[in-house]
């Protein structure tokens, strides 16, 4: 059974990419929001949590729970209603046919090393920083209205290194997820990301945090050759009648 959560506190919820996800949209918005809830699947008691946000769906599994063939039905189930753009769930919770009307997209999670230096990191305008990534389009009012929130709330952070831009998606448990890696074409093979990486990345490491990214298949090579390790993979869902641009801000 599904059940939205009026009020949820983050409880339960194991130490995974998937749940400090969920707990950066309650962090940030609370539950209180028609474009960010959360609901439960329980059977007994609660298995798995999942929030909706702005049209995307994350969903994780508790500490602890048993996963069934009816748990990962109900998500299916979910999904097949509420119709989000993309999926984000550990492999548990997939069916073995997935998400019907969404393309499976492979992905390749990376931890970032940190530079010896962070200099000539900077903090770049988020408009600068939109058009960097999202060089196709998209709803610029909804992406800066969250970004600002969650910079101002000192939850996430932009960073760039000459035309080179990154963001922070959130910053939990002592990690840093970096999403939105992007480099102009006229400037791309000057090593700007490479360098904007690993210095944004000395700057987490001197907050504590650990930097981590995810990268599709065809991206992942570059990752690899600039010294990055590879420790994770899963796949994500993206609907089918969503036109998608090489950077969506998916990864």
């Amino acid at each position: 059974m599904i059940r939205l959560l009026e009020q949820f506190d983050g409880s339960g919820l194991r130490r995974s990419h998937y749940s400090e996800a969920i707990l950066s949209h309650l962090e940030a918005y609370g539950a209180g929001f028609d474009f960010c809830r959360f609901y439960e699947v329980a059977e007994k008691k609660r298995s798995a949590v999942i929030s909706v946000f702005n049209g995307s769906m994350t969903a994780d599994f508790t500490e602890g729970a048993k996963i069934t063939r009816a748990v990962c039905r109900e998500i299916a189930e979910f999904a097949d209603f509420w119709q989000p753009y993309s999926i984000e769930l550990p492999r548990e919770l997939v069916q073995p046919r997935g998400f019907s009307g969404y393309t499976s997209r492979e992905r390749v999670f990376f931890d970032v090393p940190p530079a010896e230096s962070s200099e000539g990191i900077a903090a770049p305008d988020p408009e600068t920083v939109f058009k960097t990534v999202y060089s196709d389009g998209g709803d610029y009012g909804l992406w800066l209205t969250d970004t600002l929130r969650r910079v101002n709330m000192n939850l996430s952070r932009l960073y760039g290194y000459e035309s080179a831009v990154l963001t922070v998606r959130f910053m939990r448990g002592g990690s840093a997820y970096i999403t939105d890696v992007a480099t102009p074409p006229e400037d791309r093979g000057r090593g700007y990301a490479e360098r904007l990486l690993g210095g944004a990345s000395r700057l987490l490491a001197e907050e504590g945090l650990s930097a981590y990214l995810a990268a599709p298949p065809e991206s992942a090579g570059y990752y690899r050759k600039i010294g990055c390790p590879e420790f994770a993979s899963d796949r994500i869902f993206i609907k089918k009648t969503v036109t998608e641009n090489k950077n969506d801000g998916i990864f």
